[in-house]
């Protein structure tokens, strides 16, 4: 599996019902009672009752779904090939796992230079997609069985930036972790023209 892969899988599971210790099964009356008896009520609420018959999932279960590797988040975060402070989110590729002591969730890239992530929240969110400053992960980690080999993908937004005092809105281009801006849009900011000898662009006043 790749890393875009785990992506999509979660987005296709985004609203799915949380309930602690549950991976992505049915969950019957029988999985409640045992599992409010075996972790008790802080981790499964009494309101999860309403969630039976349900598709349920946990944090690290959402991840065992899809790559039917099943682990724990302490032992998702023991076997990692790579461990990073959360501050380097915008180094890692998508679908790298943010991991913070009991909690897991994956990356899903930076819109409009902001991370977010995808995670089964907890019972009183379910499986949803936010920014991740509302987390407190600590860490990114990279796993030995996902693959973790960006695609070709451009992705283009409209992004503001700030030329000499004055903002603007630009197309910036993102490919293989560099980002470009159209030479057009330099020049239109710069109050240049654009024009070109063969191949190579001119700008010129």
């Amino acid at each position: 599996m790749t890393g875009q892969e785990l992506v999509a899988f979660a987005r296709s599971k985004l609203g799915t019902p949380y309930v602690y210790g549950m991976k992505g099964t049915v969950m019957t009356l029988a999985n409640f009672k045992y599992l409010q008896g075996q972790y008790g009520k802080k981790c499964v609420w009494d309101s999860d009752e309403k969630k039976v018959g349900k598709v349920c999932v946990d944090c690290s279960g959402l991840i065992s779904w899809a790559t039917r590797v099943m682990l724990g988040s302490a032992q998702l975060f023991d076997r990692a090939i790579k461990k990073e402070l959360i501050s380097t989110i915008k180094q890692a590729p998508v679908g790298a796992l943010v991991w913070m002591k009991g909690h897991v969730g994956i990356y899903t890239g930076v819109k409009n230079g902001v991370p977010y992530y995808i995670a089964a929240d907890g019972s009183a969110y379910g499986v949803r997609e936010v920014p991740l400053n509302k987390n407190k992960f600590t860490h990114w980690l990279l796993m030995d069985y996902i693959n973790y080999v960006e695609r070709d993908d451009e992705v283009v937004t409209r992004e503001k930036i700030i030329v000499d005092g004055k903002e603007c809105e630009v197309d910036m281009i993102r490919k293989d972790g560099t980002t470009f801006i159209k030479t057009r849009d330099v020049a239109e900011l710069l109050g240049l023209r654009v024009g070109n000898k063969g191949s190579v662009p001119v700008l010129d006043k």
